[in-house]
């Protein structure tokens, strides 16, 4: 059963078991034999003192530096499994307006490099498939479809990049772990089409409608191809609450439909339309498309510090 890790603390079994395995290690090495050419057997004596000493310092930091890394990760609490497809549409917007979305001290940037470089926003299309809890349960809203709007920034004391979830449009309405999230209607459809050894082709159409009745529309039909296996790992921070970020552990494939930076296209019918007031000056007709991607399937474990 999955659930929150203990941690080990530094005195108790750590000491015991710390002190079990050097003893261990110590019995075993006065039966060891140790051949050291051109040494009277005074320096022999003296030498295997000397290496048997090292061996046993080596062995306590060895199984301090375990015990400490394991306590680091047991620090962690499991918190959601994901399995779900998700879409990326990259685009490059008016930076002031992306800045207008994120907590001070943090600025705006955009993508340094890969297949998106030069975005400043994601828009993302999520079908999550099956969520569950930390101990593996059916966990609220077990399957449903989402929008999120992600925007990347620097901090410009210490220069660390950070990942901000800016909007959620969901379902299940706010606020969200992010505390930005907010109500709205998500419709998807979808087709694939294959046949004997070939990828085949697909067509995604999307709908968010918020509150207040604003669009958010996204179609596309595109060629597949064999996506990439990816494993990564990353935090994600809120634009509301910045000292607060959840940890993915993503297992996902990559099929990278369009990118301009690498000149990729295997996407045709293209629309992208927003009459949300709230995104107006993001999608003021001057933003750029950079690419888009999918996760046909993403398995994503979600961690809390």
């Amino acid at each position: 059963m999955l659930g929150p890790r203990k941690r080990i603390g530094p005195t108790g079994n750590f000491q015991q078991n710390l002190g079990l395995s050097v003893m261990k290690a110590s019995r075993k090495l006065p039966n060891a034999r140790f051949q050291i050419r051109g040494v009277s057997d005074e320096g022999g004596t003296a030498m295997r003192g000397f290496i048997n000493r090292s061996v046993l310092f080596l062995i306590g930091i060895i199984c301090v530096g375990s015990v400490a890394f394991t306590t680091l990760a047991q620090a962690e609490t499991l918190v959601e499994s994901q399995l779900y497809f998700r879409t990326y549409v990259a685009f490059s917007v008016d930076q002031k307006a992306v800045q207008a979305w994120l907590p001070d001290p943090w600025k705006a940037v955009s993508l340094p490099k890969g297949p998106f470089k030069g975005a400043n926003l994601y828009v993302m299309f999520e079908d999550m498939f099956l969520k569950q809890d930390g101990e593996g349960k059916p966990a609220k809203g077990e399957t449903y479809h989402a929008a999120l709007l992600v925007a990347f920034a620097k901090h410009p004391q210490t220069g660390d990049f950070a990942v901000f979830v800016i909007r959620i449009y969901s379902p299940h309405g706010g606020p969200g772990p992010y505390k930005n999230t907010v109500k709205a209607t998500v419709r998807r459809e979808a087709t694939l089409k294959g046949a004997d050894l070939e990828p085949g082709a697909g067509s995604e159409v999307w709908k968010v409608q918020d509150s207040a009745g604003g669009i958010m529309e996204f179609r596309m039909d595109y060629q597949r191809a064999v996506p990439k296996r990816v494993k990564k790992e990353f935090k994600v921070r809120s634009s509301v609450e910045p000292d607060f970020f959840r940890i993915y552990r993503d297992d996902r494939t990559v099929d990278v439909l369009k990118s301009i930076p690498a000149g990729i296209d295997r996407v045709q019918n293209y629309k992208f339309r927003v009459t949300m007031s709230e995104l107006r000056k993001m999608f003021d007709g001057s933003e750029k498309l950079v690419g888009i991607l999918v996760n046909p399937i993403q398995v994503r474990q979600v961690f809390l510090p």
